[in-house]
């Protein structure tokens, strides 16, 4: 795949169709179905990717995907399957190929900060002060406690 900085068709006849494949919502998916239809030899572009990132107007998907008419059979079983993919969720994300480095590394994300475990006494120490001191707050303002020595 030959990398261009702009997306066009190169030379193609003035009587040439271009007609959209499909429509996105997200620019990143566009590129993704993109780059799988230039994979297969489709040449494509991408249409109003700058302006919907800007003004998102919502309704059906404003980024388009085009190719030329003729290569419309081939893009949409391409398509097809793309998105029966995408709604099977047939993506490689599960445990079966990890390695023990991977569950360990699983495991810290899904673990609570140092500061939340409950078995921390830092926490639950910093957590009494600020109370007591609240406690106090509370009884000096009802006129209970003149002072700070007439708490303890």
């Amino acid at each position: 795949m030959d990398q261009q900085i702009l997306d066009y068709f190169g030379e193609f006849e003035e009587s040439t169709r271009i007609v959209p494949v499909k429509y996105f919502f997200f620019e990143s998916e566009a590129r993704l179905y993109a780059a799988r239809l230039k994979e297969a030899g489709i040449p494509c572009f991408i249409s109003n990717a700058n302006v919907m990132a800007v003004l998102p107007l919502g309704g059906g998907g404003g980024i388009g995907l085009h190719i030329r008419e003729a290569d419309l059979a081939d893009a949409s079983r391409i398509v097809a399957r793309l998105d029966h993919q995408k709604a099977n969720g047939s993506r490689n994300d599960t445990f079966h190929d990890a390695d023990l480095d991977d569950i360990e590394y699983q495991r810290a994300l899904n673990e609570p900060p140092m500061a939340l475990k409950a078995g921390n006494a830092w926490y639950w120490l910093v957590i009494g002060i600020a109370l007591l001191v609240i406690l106090r707050a509370f009884l000096r303002a009802a006129g209970v406690v003149e002072s700070w020595r007439d708490f303890f």
